[in-house]
């Protein structure tokens, strides 16, 4: 994982530019991130993902970072995720609370121009209020804990977002279930069907076909559900896996997702969490419109 800050070490020209460009600004799918993918270079695994919640392309510079992002966008309260997120606001405030050491830290030494960092997450948070809460998270490897530099970054990061009231905190590799990240990972990709060809009809249709049989299947594994429902609509092999991952992103169904995804597990092991109306749903919106 890379030091909390733009690997460019761009010039003040430069950063006023991107900033000019719009990048670190805005929310949900306006907002573009500080630290783009493609132009930057990346120690770690770097990736895209398009977001459930933005609708939008989210870069992430390891696999930590992604796996984070997973898990802010399976959190129902979470309703905006912001990545690369440069602090730029309100410097001057930081500079009258940071010790000489801190400032240091916060300017290119050869070239004397100024580094912005970046905070890995800012996340929107609906409370039960209705209120909207902030929190800034940095993902970062725990070998980290032994870079003296990188340690006075997150520092100045700290009191950057106690300025602002925002509750920060630093979040290593160790720290981040992986497992669940990665059930998510799996299901991700299968929560918008509209994008395999299928209309809102045919989608409830099965969605209601597959729940119905998964009732009668208690006792057979989730794949010989899965191989059944293929046969039986004549679908290609792999349709029902697709529709099954639906389901469970859009937590209509349930698995122990502290636990791999298992399709060898019996179909006792899944949970209906929303009975979907199926065609009814469908008729009824339609005679509404």
């Amino acid at each position: 994982m890379n030091l909390p800050v733009n690997k460019g070490n761009y010039s003040i020209e430069k950063i006023s530019k991107l900033l000019e460009q719009g990048y670190g600004k805005g929310e949900g799918k306006d907002y573009k991130p500080y630290i783009d993918v493609i132009k930057v270079a990346s120690k770690g695994r770097a990736s895209r993902v398009k977001g459930w919640k933005t609708n939008r392309v989210h870069h992430f510079l390891s696999d930590s970072e992604t796996r984070f992002f997973y898990l802010m966008e399976y959190q129902d309260s979470v309703v905006d995720i912001r990545e690369h997120y440069p602090l730029i606001d309100n410097m001057e405030e930081l500079f009258d609370v940071l010790d000489g050491q801190l400032i240091k830290r916060l300017f290119n030494q050869k070239t004397g121009d100024p580094l912005v960092l970046t905070t890995s997450f800012l996340i929107s948070k609906r409370i039960s209020s209705g209120e909207i809460q902030y929190f800034a998270r940095s993902i970062k490897d725990s070998r980290q804990l032994e870079n003296t530099q990188a340690i006075e970054r997150f520092e100045a990061m700290r009191r950057y977002w106690e300025l602002k009231g925002i509750d920060y905190g630093i979040i290593t590799n160790k720290e981040i279930p992986v497992v669940l990240a990665k059930n998510i990972e799996y299901i991700h990709s299968s929560y918008h069907l509209e994008e395999y060809g299928m209309n809102l009809k045919d989608q409830l249709f099965y969605e209601d076909y597959l729940l119905n049989t998964l009732r009668n299947f208690q006792n057979k594994s989730i794949k010989e559900l899965l191989f059944h429902f293929d046969k039986k609509i004549g679908f290609e092999v792999g349709t029902g896996l697709l529709i099954f991952k639906h389901l469970l992103a859009r937590k209509i169904v349930e698995v122990d997702m502290n636990k791999a995804i298992n399709l060898e597990q019996p179909c006792s092991t899944v949970n209906v969490l929303v009975q979907e109306e199926g065609l009814d749903a469908f008729y009824k919106h339609a005679d509404s419109i």
